[in-house]
């Protein structure tokens, strides 16, 4: 082999290498997005919703994502198989800010920000779990926003928003976020 021939051929084979790498890391969600997963399973287990939020007590318990999906599929698979009160889980994408009335609890994710007072006007005061990720969100009226500081993600909870929304979020959660106030 000449060695342009071997120059062409390493070449090749380290921007395989690399390639292949990237579609890896593209294939798993981040670990920020992995620990939101859980977290936003957890605040479902942890709320009450009132009666008359659900049609049937068998209809489907629905997570909206707004936008684009950044969990990567982390969602879905923290949900899998999964009931709240009896309705099963179901992770899906709304790109129509008005279909969120169709779900019990509605992600906001950063790359929406723009569109926070439009999908909170939407819900007004439904009994849907609004979570988000942006600074504005409690004060646009969203139930819980995520933080991160010291590279760990935490929690804030509006229980202003909570209760316009009917909602009653369990103390052992209360406890454990930074509760925001006006």
């Amino acid at each position: 082999m000449s060695r342009l021939a071997r120059s062409k051929f390493v070449f090749a084979a380290v921007a395989a290498v690399l390639l292949f790498r990237a579609d890896a890391a593209r294939a798993e969600p981040s670990r920020e997005y992995a620990v939101k997963a859980a977290f936003i399973y957890n605040f479902a287990q942890f709320t009450q919703w009132p009666a008359d939020a659900f049609a049937s007590p068998d209809s489907a318990f629905v997570i909206g994502v707004i936008g684009g999906d950044p969990f990567d599929g982390a969602l879905e698979k923290a949900v899998a198989g999964k009931t709240i009160a009896g309705h099963p889980m179901v992770v899906k994408p709304v790109d129509n800010v008005a279909d969120v009335g169709a779900c019990a609890l509605v992600f906001v994710p950063a790359s929406q920000e723009a569109r926070v007072s439009e999908v909170l006007g939407a819900v007004g005061d439904k009994p849907i779990l609004t979570v988000g990720e942006t600074d504005n969100f409690p004060w646009a009226g969203g139930v819980i926003r995520f933080v991160t500081e010291d590279n760990k993600v935490r929690f804030e909870i509006n229980s202003d928003a909570a209760d316009k929304a009917r909602l009653r979020i369990s103390s052992k959660l209360m406890k454990l976020a930074r509760i925001f106030k006006r």
